[in-house]
This record gives C-alpha cells, structure tokens and sequence, in this order.
C-alpha cells in the first residue's frame, strides 16, 4: 500500500530540493523536503515505520459490505538525498491478515465466499525503492495548527496472475483497483528545523480485486480496505506477535535496506513466486464456479 503512495509523489513531484530547514509548502522544493519529514526523516540514519490497522471488506453486487479479515503491518523506511536534488526512498513491507473475533494472525481461513479452507499468504513486498523528485507541489491543506494531504491513486496495468495460467488466483486480465491516503501531521513540528521527522498519522483506503490465495477467481465484486495508521519511531513499538512472527521467519524486516535494488515487489508477484503457473495445480474446469464471461 505504501508503494502506491510513493509511486504518486515520485510521478507527481521534479526541481532540486531545498536544503532550507522549514519547509515552503507552497513551493515545490518545500513541499517535497515536507513530504519526506512526514513519510520518513531526513536523517538517512534514521529509520521509521509506517504502521497500519485496519478491516477488510468484502462488496458483492447487490449484498451490503461484509467484514472478512483483519489487517495490520508496516513500511520500515530510510531516506537518502542524492547530488542531483531527488531523494531515495528505501523501503520494504509486510502485513498480517488476522480473526476478525480472535486477533490473531491467520496463517489458515475458512472462506465464507467459497466455503473452502484457504492457506493465507502474508504480505511481503521487499523491496518497495522510490526516488523522489521535486516536479509538481502537492496538495497540501493547512487548517487550526494541522498539514494535510490526500493522495488518490487509481491503478489499472496488466495482471502478474493471468487468467489462463492461474484460474483460481486471478481476477482477470487487467489489474483494477484504487488506493486513497490522508496523512496529518502538526504544522509546528512539520516546520521545526530541530526535527528530522515530523509524526505522522493517516488514514488510508483500497478498492481492490479478490487476493489471489483466497482463490475466487473472476467471481463478481472486490475487497475494500479500512485502515489507520501513525508513525513509529523503532520496531520494538510494534504489537509482539508481529515482533515474534518478524524474528522467527522474515528477520530482514527489522531494517530498512541497505542498499538500492530494483524492481520492486508486488502481493501479486511474490504469490506468483510461491505458485509457479506449471506448478499451480489447478485446471480451468476448477475455476468454473467463480468465472464470469470477460468482455
């Protein structure tokens, strides 16, 4: 979810950033060196986290929105400013679906949409890189003492899971969704020039297509995301089942990257990666319950 972000502001943002220690947000060097304070920090020594927590929806046609999951994870990030005035973003994540009774991190999920029991796949997407360049200003408001942002960005490109070589997982050819972001933040400590980072709290929202281990195929309708989220100064603020999941089996997210690699990673590609299509051991015929006529 993050990477949506930064793809929007690095598309949106290109002039060398000011190295002046209050931001102009009505400039478009200020505004990008803001952006950066409340993404992340800029010390490059200094490592935040982005968490988030929230509820995931499922909307089929003419049924009211029905709570299936929880949510929660995080983006551990590091900035560095380059000699041409863009900005590197390093950056990876993960997240945890969770019982909506219980709280606890699902690693199996009775699907009331197909009633099948399916193995729950994490988020991981290491890495997540952007470079950040002052191009255009943001949409900054300032309103009674806060900074404010929205972001809305709409996605479509072709889907990593075909239809043909993954029935059950894809939801069709194209990848259509959208997510939508409103950051806050005090504008006092957005401008103080003693603080690298300013604190951050957001609230963010996705309209996406079924996710692939739930195995529903082109089946009617889509999952949408409700989450909130601050900013955390380490990892050790993080819940301690999250912590214990970390350390035990993904250690490499205790810290940002230390170096720049590229691509980046998608939910999408990484199933792809854990069910190579000539390995996925479904057949079309399997699929049928869930396929809907494509135009």
């Amino acid at each position: 979810m993050i990477r949506a972000a930064v793809t929007l502001l690095a598309a949106a943002m290109a002039l060398p950033a000011q190295s002046a220690t209050v931001p102009d947000l009505g400039s478009p060097e200020g505004s990008l060196q803001a952006m950066v304070k409340l993404r992340c920090s800029l010390d490059p020594k200094d490592e935040k986290i982005l968490w988030w927590k929230g509820t995931i929806f499922a909307e089929q046609p003419g049924q009211k929105s029905e709570p299936l999951l929880g949510f929660e994870g995080y983006n551990i990030c590091r900035t560095e400013k380059q000699a041409d005035g863009t900005w590197r973003l390093y950056t990876r994540e993960i997240a945890f679906y969770r019982d909506l009774k219980t709280g606890a991190i699902l690693d199996s999920w009775h699907n009331p949409l197909s009633g099948k029991v399916d193995t729950v796949v994490p988020v991981e997407n290491d890495p997540v890189n952007q470079v950040l360049s002052p191009r255009w200003k943001l949409p900054w408001v300032v309103q009674d003492g806060q900074a404010m942002l929205a972001m809305n960005i709409p996605l479509a490109y072709p889907n990593p899971l075909q239809p043909d070589a993954y029935p059950l997982a894809s939801s069709g050819p194209m990848y259509i969704g959208s997510e939508h972001f409103q950051f806050f933040t005090p504008l006092a400590d957005l401008a103080n020039p003693k603080l690298a980072s300013a604190p951050a709290q957001y609230g963010w929202t996705r309209i996406g297509p079924w996710l692939p281990w739930m195995e529903l195929g082109q089946r009617p309708g889509n999952l949408l995301y409700i989450a909130q989220g601050v900013k955390l100064a380490s990892f050790d603020q993080l819940p301690d089942d999250i912590r214990q999941r970390i350390h035990r089996d993904h250690p490499e997210y205790v810290h940002a990257p230390k170096t720049w690699v590229q691509p980046n990673a998608t939910s999408w590609e990484f199933y792809k990666k854990l069910h190579p299509a000539a390995h996925d051991g479904h057949d079309k015929a399997t699929a049928a319950p869930h396929a809907v006529e494509q135009h």
